[in-house]
């Protein structure tokens, strides 16, 4: 067991979590019906795993503790599934019909392209 990589994964999940949830309390005055927050987290770790996997693999660091602290610690702590996935089951049970809809498109669609947009910038 690697305990340096344990504690940068730790260290960058805590940071991405937070940032999350900064996300999460900016956006909350427009997030009544549908969770912006999320979205906007999902989104822009996406966009940044992209970009620091291939940044990381370009320079040869992807399996050093850069690429631990950034794309598993800080980019997992940012981008949440679980989250996503309440959202999601609140808006089903809730909101109109295309808004649970949109919301998943959104994030896989979004997530995606923001995905290959990260991968893209370091071509």
């Amino acid at each position: 067991m690697n305990l340096k990589a344990i504690l940068l994964v730790f260290i960058g999940g805590g940071l991405g979590s937070s940032l999350r949830y900064l996300i999460a309390l900016l956006m909350r005055p427009y997030s009544s019906q549908f969770p912006f927050g999320t979205l906007i987290a999902n989104t822009i770790g996406c966009f940044l795993i992209g970009l620091l996997v291939s940044y990381l693999n370009r320079i040869g660091v992807l399996k050093e503790s850069l690429s631990l602290f950034l794309v598993v610690g800080f980019c997992g702590g940012l981008t949440t599934f679980s989250s996503f996935s309440l959202d999601l089951l609140n808006l089903i049970k809730g909101a109109p019909s295309f808004l649970p809809l949109l919301y998943f498109v959104g994030n896989i669609a979004l997530g995606i392209l923001f995905l290959l947009f990260g991968l893209w910038i370091n071509r």
